[in-house]
């Protein structure tokens, strides 16, 4: 069993190296769909935006382009949205869009595109999933765009409550500030406040476990941010006094161990039984180095060529 999935990675990794200028197009296009998609389900006030065409031209280039202007493009699609709501709100958006950019993505770009991948995670329930794959796959780098991308999905909601609120206030000759309500929304919302907490903490025990050396660390890794994911969430709903979704967090947490395994498997396995301690030196050091070998199943290409040969008499 082991053997076949072996075989059948290694065939999945040498046929999208072999059409890497194919495959590389399609899955930015994909997940730029995916993007904007989200955007237009939570949002979609612009109906100009809100069509599939566009969405489908928009992935389009972006599936020649790098992943930083995918987040380019997604934060003006966002931007674009929130000034069809109100000119305030819209203010709003683009204090967090200049924020992100001008703390972030000028330093690390290519991680930005994180921040829209979170609202793909909380749209498919795998929200509580997302720390422990982040922690693996990118580390510490990933704290920062995760956070924002929690505090996007918020922006979100809050923008969506806002809609309802102006027109019931435009029908009672109400005057409601809109930047006033999404920030204190914000502000004050503690369950935003201990998920990025928790998010960053998750991140950095998986990422410190999964680089340490004893055996089957990647594994424990996963397992550790998955329980102190659970465990962490329900001391912060005892200290805050506010309730959380523990069957939600569980699953996710669960989704995210299997998720993890499941991208290590086609990262590469090691076989822990051929684990070697290497030494040697040079002019001004000894070096103690401990070589763990990958599994991978070798490839045969033998071609036999049989030959008759008749013999006359």
């Amino acid at each position: 069993m082991v053997t076949t999935l072996l075989t059948f990675r290694d065939n999945i990794k040498a046929f999208c190296s072999r059409y890497d200028y194919v495959v590389t197009p399609l899955v930015k296009f994909m997940a730029a769909m995916m993007i904007f998609l989200s955007i237009n389900g939570k949002m979609g006030y612009m109906e100009a935006l809100n069509n599939i065409l566009v969405v489908v031209l928009l992935s389009a280039i972006c599936a020649f382009l790098p992943l930083e202007l995918m987040a380019g493009i997604g934060g003006i699609m966002l931007l674009f949205h929130s000034f069809k709501v109100s000119l305030d709100v819209a203010a709003v958006g683009l204090a967090l869009v200049l924020i992100f950019y001008c703390g972030y993505m000028r330093f690390a770009p290519k991680t930005g595109v994180i921040v829209f991948l979170v609202p793909l995670f909380y749209t498919g329930q795998l929200l509580y999933a997302m720390p422990i794959v982040l922690g693996f796959l990118i580390g510490p780098a990933a704290i920062i765009p995760m956070a924002f991308g929690l505090i996007l999905c918020n922006y979100q909601e809050q923008l969506g409550q806002l809609v309802n609120v102006l027109a019931a206030s435009a029908e009672e000759d109400e005057a409601v500030q809109g930047y006033q309500y999404v920030l204190s929304a914000l502000i004050s919302n503690k369950m935003l406040l201990l998920t990025i907490i928790i998010f960053a903490c998750i991140i950095l025990i998986t990422y410190v476990l999964y680089r340490a050396s004893f055996p089957y660390s990647r594994i424990v890794a996963f397992c550790v941010g998955g329980f102190t994911n659970v465990v962490l969430f329900l001391m912060g709903s005892v200290i805050l006094l506010i309730e959380v979704e523990i069957p939600h967090i569980l699953v996710g947490s669960v989704l995210g161990i299997v998720i993890s395994i499941a991208l290590q498997f086609c990262k590469g396995i090691v076989d822990y039984q051929g684990t070697e301690l290497l030494q040697f030196e040079d002019d001004e050091y000894y070096y103690y180095v401990k070589a763990v070998p990958k599994l991978s199943v070798a490839e045969s290409n033998k071609n036999v060529k049989r030959i008759n040969s008749k013999i006359h008499n």
